[in-house]
Parts: C-alpha cells; sequence; structure tokens
C-alpha cells in the first residue's frame, strides 16, 4: 500500500496497554492478545474510541479525501460493519461477511459514501462473532483519491538526558516506518542530542541522525533541528516533538495522511497530551493566549475523559489556536525562515506558534502523546523562565500590550506567591523580570547554560516524594470560585496574615494544590504543604515575616520599572528580534556551546 492510500489504522489494544478504552471497547467473551483479538461467539469489537474512530467531518473540512473505504483484517464466523455517527444518530452504512480461512487474517473492504457529499461526522468499524469464533489482527482506512502534496517529514527531538524516553520513541518510530510500505522513505528522524551521550541500537541505514549540540536548552535544541533541516533540505515538513514524552506510533501515520490530502498547504498538526499518572485525562488539546490575564496559557480540553464515548465520536469542530506546545507539532517547513528565540525553555513553543503556526493549525484524533504531569516539572526556576520570556513574547507579539498589562501580571503573582508563602518562586519571577529589563543586548550575551545550572540550585519548592506523615495528608480538592474569591479578599483585608499574632495562627498544616496558590488557606497558617493529587510528591513551605516585606517593597518597585521603561524596551526589542532568532546568532550560540 502507497503513503497515498493511507488514512488511518485500526489499532488495536495489547495486553499491557494501559487504557484499552482509547483503542476499542468489547462486549462478551473478547480476549485481547498481542498481536490482535479473539472474539467468541455473540462477542465484539468495536472502534467507537478516541484511537478509534475516523472523524468524518474534520476530514471532510480540512482534506480533499473523498473516496473512502476501510479493510478489516479478520477471518472467522462473523461480520464487520461501519457505523456513521451524525449527532445522535447512527446507521450502519456498509458490512460484510468475514472470510472464514483456517489460516492468518485475510483482509475484507467495506465502501462508505463519498466523504465530501456525506453529513456523517464520524465513522467506526464494528467486528462481530455470529455463531462461531473470530480472530481479528487490525485494519486501515484507505482512499483512492491521489495526494495533493508530496509529505517527507522529519522528527525533530530534543533530548537532555533523557535516553530510556528517547530511545523508546526513536525505535518505536524506526519499527513503524520499517514495517510499513506506507510510510518508507517518507520519515526520518533527527536527535539533537544536547547532553551529547545519548546512543542507539539501530541499523547503519536507518533513517537516523544524531547531532552533538551544546546544552541551550529546548529552544536551541529545536533550533539546531530545523536549521540542519533546512539545510538539508530533504523534509517538506518538520515534526517538533519533546524527549520525555510516550508516542502512540499511530500519531505518524495520521499526521502524514493529512498533510498528503490538505486543503490548506500552510496546515500545522498538533498532538493531544494526556497524563501519564491517568492515561485517559487529557491535560491540553492545544492553547490560547490571554495576553491581559494574569496567567495568559490557557489550555483546551483539559480534563476530558477520553474513554467517554461521547466525547470520542463527537464531530467537534475546529477550535482556533493561539499556539501549540512541542511535545509535538508538525508544520510545513517553509511555513517561516525564522528560528526559535532563545530562551533557553519556556516560552519558544509560544512565541513560534503565535507568530507563524498556532492559527494553522489542528487535532487530530489518535495524534496523542502521554507525558507526565508539568505540575511536577514547577519551581522557582521555571518560574524564571515564564515571568522573563512570556514578557518577551507579550512585547514581541502584542500591539495593544501595554505597560500597565505586564506590571499587572507581576503584581498579581507577586501579592499571590507572598500570601501563599512561597518566596522563593517570588524571589525568581522578580529575577526573570530584571533579566527582560535589562534589555535584549544583555539577554544577546547570556550563557544559557550557565545560567541554567545556577538557576537549578535552588533547592526550595520543589516537588519531591513526601515523607511517609506528610504523604498522609489528604490532597485539598480546589475551592469553589466563590469561595477562592472571598479567602482572597480575606488575605488581602489581613496582609496575607503577617499582622496576626504567630500564637493566634493555626498550628496544623494547611494544604494546597501543587500547581496552585494557596491564598485563603495560608492567612490563617505557618506552614502550607503544597502536594499533588494523586501521586505523594510536593513540598512545604513556612512562613518568614522579615522575608516577606523584603520581597513585598521589591514587587513594588518593579512595578514602577516596569512603568518606567516598557515604551522603550517594546521599540528595542522588536528592533533587535530578527537578530536575536537569526541562522547566525544561532550558530554562534551553538559554537560557544560546544566549547564549554
Amino acid at each position: 500500500m502507497q503513503l497515498a492510500n493511507l488514512v488511518q489504522r485500526l489499532v488495536l489494544p495489547t495486553p499491557t496497554t494501559p487504557e484499552p478504552l482509547l483503542y476499542a471497547r468489547t462486549s462478551g467473551d473478547v480476549r485481547i492478545v498481542d498481536n490482535g483479538a479473539v472474539l467468541s461467539d455473540g462477542g465484539t469489537l468495536s472502534f467507537d474510541t478516541t484511537f478509534g474512530v475516523l472523524a468524518a467531518g474534520r476530514w471532510r473540512r480540512v482534506s480533499h479525501v473523498n473516496n473512502l473505504s476501510v479493510s478489516v483484517r479478520a477471518s472467522g464466523v462473523g461480520i464487520a460493519e461501519v457505523v456513521a455517527v451524525n449527532g445522535k444518530k447512527e446507521s450502519v452504512v456498509a458490512t460484510a461477511q468475514l472470510p472464514r480461512g483456517e489460516g492468518s487474517p485475510t483482509s475484507v473492504t467495506l465502501n462508505v459514501s463519498d466523504l465530501q457529499t456525506s453529513t456523517d461526522g464520524t465513522y467506526y468499524v464494528r467486528v462481530t462473532a455470529i455463531g462461531g469464533e473470530v480472530c481479528m489482527t487490525g485494519g486501515e482506512w484507505v482512499t483512492q483519491d491521489a495526494p495533493r502534496h508530496e509529505v517527507r517529514m522529519s522528527l525533530s527531538i530534543t533530548t537532555f538526558n533523557r535516553q530510556e524516553y528517547v530511545r523508546k520513541t526513536v525505535h518505536n518510530v524506526l519499527d513503524l516506518v520499517s514495517n510499513s510500505d506506507a510510510l518508507n522513505g517518507k520519515v526520518r528522524v533527527l536527535v539533537v542530542d544536547n547532553a551529547q551521550n545519548v546512543t542507539f541500537d539501530a541499523a547503519s541505514d536507518a533513517p537516523l541522525t544524531v547531532i552533538p549540540n551544546g546544552n541551550l536548552g529546548g529552544a536551541g535544541g529545536f533550533a539546531r533541528g530545523l536549521i540542519e533541516l533546512r539545510k538539508a533540505g530533504w523534509a517538506t515538513h518538520v515534526l517538533f516533538m519533546d524527549d520525555d514524552i510516550t508516542l502512540e506510533p499511530e500519531a505518524i501515520v495520521r499526521t502524514i495522511s493529512l498533510f498528503a490530502y490538505a486543503k490548506d498547504a500552510r496546515l500545522c498538526v498538533h498532538g493531544a497530551m494526556l497524563s501519564e499518572e491517568r492515561p485517559w485525562l487529557q491535560f491540553e488539546a492545544g492553547s490560547q493566549y490571554s495576553w491581559r490575564s494574569i496567567y495568559p496559557l490557557q489550555a483546551l480540553g483539559r480534563e476530558d475523559d477520553m474513554r467517554e464515548r461521547s466525547v470520542a465520536v463527537q464531530d467537534a469542530p475546529e477550535v482556533p489556536f493561539d499556539y501549540t506546545a512541542w511535545w509535538y507539532t508538525a508544520f510545513p517547513i517553509n511555513i517561516t525562515n525564522e528560528n526559535p528565540l532563545p530562551v533557553f525553555v519556556r516560552g519558544d513553543d509560544v512565541a513560534f506558534g503565535l507568530m507563524h503556526t498556532g492559527k494553522h493549525s489542528i487535532t487530530l484524533n489518535g495524534v496523542i502523546v502521554w507525558h507526565a504531569d508539568f505540575g511536577l516539572k514547577n519551581n522557582p526556576s521555571s518560574l524564571f523562565y515564564e515571568s522573563r520570556n512570556l514578557a518577551l513574547v507579550d512585547t514581541l507579539v502584542f500591539d495593544k500590550h501595554t505597560w500597565w498589562n505586564l506590571a499587572y501580571r507581576f503584581a498579581s503573582f507577586g501579592f499571590r506567591n507572598l500570601f501563599s508563602m512561597r518566596y522563593a518562586s517570588t524571589e525568581y519571577m522578580l529575577r526573570g523580570l530584571n533579566a527582560y529589563l535589562a534589555g535584549p543586548a544583555e539577554w544577546m550575551k547570556i550563557d544559557h547554560a550557565a545560567l541554567h545550572d545556577e538557576l537549578r540550585v535552588c533547592a526550595e519548592e520543589k516537588p519531591a516524594p513526601l515523607s511517609a506523615e506528610l504523604a498522609a495528608i489528604k490532597p485539598r480538592q480546589p475551592r469553589h470560585k466563590a469561595l477562592r474569591a472571598f479567602g482572597f479578599l480575606f488575605a488581602i483585608v489581613l496582609v496575607g496574615g503577617y499582622i496576626i499574632p504567630k500564637p493566634l495562627r493555626l498550628k496544623k498544616f494547611g494544604v494546597g494544590p501543587i500547581d496552585a496558590r494557596a491564598v485563603g488557606v495560608a492567612t490563617l497558617r505557618n506552614r502550607i504543604l503544597y502536594r499533588h493529587d494523586r501521586i505523594a510528591d510536593g513540598y512545604t513551605v513556612e512562613r518568614d515575616t522579615k522575608r516577606f516585606f523584603k520581597l513585598l517593597r521589591e514587587v513594588v518597585k518593579s512595578i514602577f520599572a516596569i512603568a518606567t521603561s516598557y515604551k522603550r524596551l517594546k521599540r528595542e526589542y522588536r528592533a533587535a528580534y530578527p537578530a536575536m532568532v537569526s541562522n547566525e546568532a544561532w550558530e554562534e550560540r551553538f559554537t560557544s556551546a560546544l566549547k564549554r
């Protein structure tokens, strides 16, 4: 089968799949085995799942695919059906008897109506054993339509000491390519190794290249990958991918197929992220960016349970994105000649998305990765990067962004952190702001690796496994919005509790979510436990009145600094932007970082 014909595959769960309901649903006596599924009489295997459905509405709106059929590899006594979902109505639109061979399952093909003229939202395959046993090993949705675009996609993975994760991802991709005629010669893998220590057990002729790179963070790794791929001239499309994700390889198949038939040659494909801790829970499916908000990054689809059938089969309209994160973002290499900003981590994907890829991006069912909870990665050093880098993003991208918007954000974060006893976070937030206020000339001089090593020294407010005593304290569920608002007002009146005599404060730990501020909870307490709601990780903080008032003065000073320098900085950063992202500047950074 040629790449042009393949739309997506039917992917079966295995006995070790963490969440089988993402792949297929079973009814009756159905056994999932290593190479497929065995259905006893009356058993049903149905692909009305997140990975299983074909999103007919989305394919119709964003692609030129019209002719459509599905090939089901199965044998035994039973039938295969294609079920169309149109709103709340479902109907069988194609049926075929399975071949009754004694050998390996063979293919049976089912055709559906022309996609471009249909009104169906989704299609899914259902296999039922009737009067005997059925063995199913997979299948493919295919089209006879000619592709509109030639697609050669290179994965660009930036890694730093994530050998276990990145080796698994790379080997899964290489296995996928070597075992698929549809992908042969269409996929290459480029690994930018910022730690210069990763090796792969791959054949010498495997489509894999490893480039040793100095540690310039994710931004430097992705910039290196993009520049090298432009030089090579082979790739039509690039897939940016983090090194600490778990990839569903089928995502590669669907991404390339969609690119081949895309109505918009600028189409970008974003992979949704699910939680490693709860592999059915969606963390994000694209993001919006609200520069007027205290925290501008707003994830779409958060907390969706992807096991839910209603979520899987609905024809959800495409939601406009502002940007997409780089755990999985695929885009045409010619969408821009610019490179990522030199921010090390946090914000490079935001800026690139806002400027180039976000407005052309969509998600697609089955284009999914899993990642550890981001709350476990948040700490004071990450807040340094967010404070500095998002201030730069706002300055470069939004014409209407003013000093007041930036001052409001820092004042709000500053007070919330201080009222929550998160003093280290406040210090690093202020440090990030000061780095921004230093201007582009100083930014261009930064030794990013050295700065990162310095920032990582901070031992406060970093999630870690809790002691048995602290782990026994139950997590606190987020309070109602109105109650949180009351708690915040209560904290303001009492100056965060700092005017309350120590003997009058509660001795027990207050408990707050690890990824939030516990303003109201902290007001009457001397200690706060910030902990994860699902695993026994977290950290504690204690009230420090002297440190509070010192940092309070610094926050107030920062507001005046923003007010007096913002207009000048906006002019300077915008003037410096071409140089900051240029090939020449990045090449100089690559050379310097390798010499360290």
